[in-house]
């Protein structure tokens, strides 16, 4: 049997809730400096409330104003599996396709991927209304990785997988 496509082991994410980072040399210099002191570091707030977490709430952080998007996921999927991600709003679910597509990072845990990820980020991506169907299928094998040469190969099946002949 081959190795998993997609393997995610203990994958975790945190957040820091209304606070951004520096944004200039100087506020960086500030920041490394409160921290060789001992203090916390003086971040910025987003927005005018302070968000607040309750600690016994199951995706509270370790520290005030941090949250678990994802804490120790860990899943396979084999080739040729299909796999869907359900959830409430806040799940995580959003956050672990970022992750598998490399957006962001993980705070913890690591998935391997083997083979091409390609990111649908809006419905209508790659398409555009003054190409013909063809130029269209090419144009979105383009930014999916795919060669001519593979594209060419593919393209009646691409075609039926999408279910636009009437349109070539």
């Amino acid at each position: 049997m081959s190795a998993p496509t997609i393997e995610v082991e203990n994958i975790s994410k945190l957040y820091r809730l209304g606070l951004i980072g520096a944004t200039t040399f100087r506020e960086s210099l500030e920041r490394w400096w409160y921290k060789r002191c001992g203090k916390e570091a003086q971040l910025r707030t987003i927005g005018t409330k302070r968000l607040m977490i309750a600690p016994d709430d199951p995706q509270a952080g370790p520290e005030p104003n941090t949250i678990w998007a994802l804490k120790d996921v860990s899943f396979s999927v084999n080739q040729g599996e299909i796999v869907g991600i359900i959830g409430r709003n806040g799940a995580g679910k959003s956050t672990l396709l970022k992750i598998l597509s490399r957006i962001t990072e993980p705070s913890s845990g690591k998935a391997i991927i083997r083979g091409r990820v390609a990111s649908l980020l809006e419905v209508g991506t790659g398409f555009h209304p003054e190409l013909t169907g063809r130029e269209n299928v090419y144009l979105n094998g383009a930014i999916l990785g795919m060669r001519k040469q593979e594209i060419t190969r593919k393209f009646d099946e691409i075609v039926a997988f999408a279910e636009i002949e009437k349109f070539i």
